[in-house]
């Protein structure tokens, strides 16, 4: 399993509509090929500041199945007017409660 995460800074203003239009956005990568889970938290500390976990199967299922995909562009095109920034990488669990 990978964990890709990203930092996402929302455009002032814009926070409510951010989170309404992820939970659309978030189906074209849910239809992913290795897509297994993801979790979107919104920073106390910084009000414009989002952090999202997305498990997938593989690093590839990421990359090349959904990066390279239609889907891609079809989220891309609903987050852009949102983003004044995103900060991504992928993590390798190692130890867990759960």
């Amino acid at each position: 399993m990978v964990i890709e995460k990203a930092y996402f800074t929302i455009h002032e203003g814009l926070e409510s509509k951010f989170e309404a239009i992820f939970k659309e956005a978030v189906r074209y990568v849910a239809e992913t090929e290795g897509y297994i889970s993801y979790r979107l938290l919104k920073s106390i500390e910084t009000e414009r500041k989002y952090v999202i976990f997305i498990e997938w199967e593989t690093l590839v299922s990421h990359t090349e199945g959904f990066m390279s995909s239609h889907r891609f562009e079809k989220f891309t095109s609903l987050m852009d007017p949102f983003l004044e920034s995103v900060e991504m990488e992928h993590l390798a669990p190692l130890q867990s409660d759960n």
